[in-house]
């Protein structure tokens, strides 16, 4: 795939699938907001009350290689990356899975382009090369307690050859292509597949242009949706501990004015209502009021379904919103029976919609029409890309790659999409209609969260 320049707003609309983050490492700030930390940071160690779980007290340190620094900056998006590529994956019991470059980017809601492919390599060794030791504080959910670890959250990683036998890649390069082997550390694997984890909001993180501010963020998200107590209107926190959570040092002042690009980001996109600093000089509080959502962000269930149906990714995301999944899915099923009963429309997307919105409209159609037009099951399919009406071939490699040939895909994806096909995850119809898609090595993406159902 050629390397892509775009802006976080132009990236994040290529994502159909929606975000998650382990609540641990949000809770346990284990990996610095700061965009930039010295050469010689090398070792932290911070204690503070948590405010969760009848207020354990939080105990972390980091210790980097001799020859680097600690996790900092865009290793926390990253990190978020490994945590959805993972869930993509199929959460496996052996902590390991692929991912290539392009994925794990729009898996971490960051913009694609050649800074952020630079930043991969650099970001896991950072991740694999430090030492984070937990005492009493990492919430186990099954067990309902706080345990005590020593973990570098990413154990291994790799890059590995394309299928089987293409040229390696260059230490120093990487494109959208690149194929990552990552193992991530098992607590951090175990507590994703028992679903300690949190659903962010990618419509807002996709427009947050600085990893101080999308650290902020999720911190924030996680302190108004606690484990523990309903949904929070407000937050308040000592500014200097606060601050110090987030890797920010220094006087008050100075804290203050390192916050204040990302306090407006979040004011300006509506996640926040206001800002307050209470009390003067260390004594100091910052206060968040939330803005009051009236209505949840969109699932991306529902974005999917109506994608699929070349509904266009922003409108998807627009009616997912405003309607719900539930809906979505009604009007999902009520156009697919009417396509499968012959039912004749100028445009599917505009069918699909005109359902969603009028959906008593449609109840008027015959029952008996659409079942009785529905194709049994050994009914021969309709023409295939080539034009000849046959038989569904075999599942094969072979008949994968012969629907796929005529898609403008990288090799990788198109490796993917066959492997699902073969998997039984994917139909030949499905792989064919890839021809139609604006952004087919998405929706080949979006494929593999069937691997957990």
């Amino acid at each position: 795939m050629a390397r892509k320049t775009a802006s976080p707003n132009e990236a994040g609309q290529d994502l159909a699938l929606g975000g998650n983050e382990e609540r641990n490492l949000n809770r346990l700030s284990l990996v610095l907001a700061a965009a930039r930390v010295p050469d010689n940071l090398t070792y932290w160690e911070r204690s503070w009350s948590s405010s969760d779980h009848l207020g354990v007290t939080v105990h972390v340190s980091c210790v980097a290689s001799a020859n680097g620094v600690v996790p900092h900056g865009i290793d926390n998006d990253i990190l978020f990356g490994l945590t959805n590529a993972y869930i993509g994956a199929g959460s496996p019991q052996d902590n390991t899975f692929r991912v290539t470059a392009y994925q794990l980017l729009i898996y971490a809601a960051l913009p694609i382009g050649g800074h952020s492919y630079a930043a991969i390599r650099p970001s896991l060794t950072r991740l694999r090369n430090s030492t984070f030791t937990i005492q009493d504080s990492w919430y186990d959910r099954k067990e309902e307690t706080y345990q005590s670890l020593s973990t570098s959250l990413v154990q291994n990683w790799k890059v590995i050859e394309k299928r089987r036998a293409p040229k390696s890649f260059v230490d120093e390069s990487v494109n959208a292509e690149a194929l990552f082997q990552v193992t991530i550390d098992p607590d951090l694997a175990r507590s994703i597949r028992l679903g300690y984890i949190r659903p962010v909001d990618l419509n807002i993180l996709r427009n947050l242009s600085q990893p101080l501010t999308r650290t902020l963020y999720r911190k924030l998200e996680d302190e108004k949706h606690p484990v523990d107590r309903p949904e929070q209107l407000i937050y308040q926190s000592a500014l200097v501990p606060w601050a110090e959570r987030l890797g920010i040092n220094g006087r008050p002042d100075t804290i203050r004015r390192a916050l204040l690009a990302p306090h407006k980001q979040l004011l300006d996109c509506g996640f926040l209502a206001q800002v307050n600093y209470l009390g003067r000089g260390k004594d100091q509080d910052v206060q968040y009021v939330f803005a009051k959502t009236t209505q949840p962000p969109a699932r991306p269930e529902a974005v999917a379904a109506l994608t699929k149906r070349r509904v266009t990714q922003g409108a998807a995301v627009q009616y997912a919103t405003e309607y719900g999944l539930d809906a979505v899915n009604e009007a999902v099923r009520r156009f697919d029976d009417l396509l499968a009963a012959g039912y004749q429309a100028k445009s599917g997307s505009g069918l699909l919609i005109d359902i969603l919105k009028n959906p008593l409209k449609y109840q008027t159609i015959s029952a008996d029409l659409v079942g009785s037009a529905r194709p049994a099951a050994s009914q021969k399919p309709l023409l295939m890309e080539n034009g000849v009406e046959d038989e569904l071939p075999p599942r094969s490699l072979q008949a994968a790659l012969f629907v796929l040939k005529k898609i403008v895909l990288p090799e990788s994806f198109k490796a993917e999409a066959a492997e699902l096909y073969l998997q039984e995850l994917v139909s030949i119809e499905e792989l064919s209609a890839l021809k139609q898609e604006i952004d087919p090595a998405n929706t080949i993406l979006s494929w593999n969260a069937r691997k957990a159902r």
